[in-house]
């Protein structure tokens, strides 16, 4: 029966269904069956005898075992053979040396049936062969298992990234025509409460449009691959500073950050631009309007071949509670944010691609200190 029960788990995994009930019962009255017919071998035997009532079972049950776990092993290696699946391979390996092993044996019961002078030895090495063999045939399924569900993990992942890219990438085109209408009824409504109610449909749509953007910034960063360059830090700072320099009050904000010719790095461009336009733009949507001198720093430094890159303001802060939880998904640490939740979570996912990590220091009404730090970014001048 563990046999019988080993191989109707292999037919699970080749054909990915189970048994119907009558293909189970009709197993279970052929195991049944043969083990009666193993039994009634015992009533011809005469005494002192052992042919009937050991070998021709024992060579029986070797046959059955042997013939089902070859033929098994030569259907998961059919199924497999272009398959780079470990799990797969362990197993049908294991499969076909446990069946060979057992026809080993039903040739030896035979041999001994029509051969009296003929003795199988069996001592405790084959023991510890069959055991092994059982082993490895176990692990071979677990891994399998694993892989199956990884390779359907990863499958719905694709699915589900290339699903929020097209439904944000063609919700924006409406979003966009929306925020054109609004700002072509804006000069059409003259009176002060119909503008008031155009303007706040305008912020809530433009909303609506940066989340979508946020989506869509998400699904372009996972699929993107990592391209290695080297690059001046000004180089990204300038273009970073063009995109969000249209941003609600980026205008009254000083940027802190002097350019040398030794802030040279190597690694993504792309990714790293990502993490420092989240980290500006949130500089920027979180200043303190009450300050007089506002500010975002900006700060190199190379530590042996590590590249170290800090954003510091003078904003609100974050609060100690939220500043372990800022780079969830969807997280925000303050009610009046009026971002997706998503920007320091992409950040994260960002720096993961390029082997790097960033750390958080912050007080609440004085401002953060985001520090990223790059592993084997550091390029010297003669390089």
């Amino acid at each position: 029966m563990q046999v019988v029960w080993l191989l109707q788990g292999t037919y699970h995994l080749i054909q990915r269904k189970s048994l119907s009930f009558k293909q189970e019962y009709i197993q279970y009255a052929l195991v049944i069956f043969i083990a009666l017919v193993c039994s009634l071998f015992y009533l011809m035997e005469d005494e002192g005898g052992y042919i009937f009532s050991l070998v021709i079972p024992f060579t029986i049950k070797s046959l059955i075992v042997g013939l089902a776990f070859v033929f098994a092993g030569v259907q998961i290696m059919r199924i497999g053979r272009r398959d780079s699946a470990v799990g797969k391979k362990l197993l049908w390996i294991s499969f076909m040396l446990y069946g060979f092993e057992n026809l080993n044996y039903a040739l030896g019961g035979i041999r001994m049936i029509f051969d009296e002078h003929f003795i199988l030895e069996l001592d405790n090495t084959l023991g510890v062969i069959d055991f092994l063999l059982l082993s490895f045939i176990g692990i071979g399924m677990i891994i399998w298992l694993l892989e199956e569900e990884r390779s359907a993990l990863e499958k719905t992942n694709r699915e589900l990234d290339s699903f929020l890219y097209s439904t944000s990438h063609d919700l924006r085109a409406p979003v966009a025509s929306l925020l054109g209408l609004i700002n072509i009824a804006k000069h059409d409504i003259k009176d002060e409460a119909g503008q008031q109610y155009v303007q706040m449909m305008e912020e809530r749509v433009k909303k609506l449009d940066h989340i979508f953007g946020d989506i869509l910034n998400y699904s372009r960063n996972i699929k993107t691959e990592i391209n290695l360059k080297t690059f001046r830090l000004g180089e990204m700072v300038e273009d970073v500073i063009t995109d969000v320099k249209f941003n609600q009050g980026a205008d009254s904000i000083r940027l802190d950050y002097d350019e040398q010719i030794h802030h040279i790095l190597r690694t993504d461009y792309y990714q790293l631009k990502v993490v420092l336009g989240n980290l500006i733009s949130n500089a920027v949507k979180y200043h303190d309007a009450k300050k007089p001198d506002q500010f975002i720093a900006i700060r190199f430094e190379k530590v042996d071949r590590d590249v170290h890159i800090s954003v510091e303001d003078n904003g609100i802060g974050i609060a100690p509670e939220s500043q372990h939880k800022v780079f969830d998904m969807f997280y925000r640490a303050t009610s009046e944010a009026e971002g997706s939740g998503l920007g320091l979570f992409i950040v994260q996912q960002a720096l993961e691609k390029i082997n790097a990590r960033i750390t958080l220091v912050s007080e609440l009404g004085k401002g953060s200190i985001f520090k990223v730090i790059i592993e084997n970014a550091g390029v010297k001048l003669d390089d």
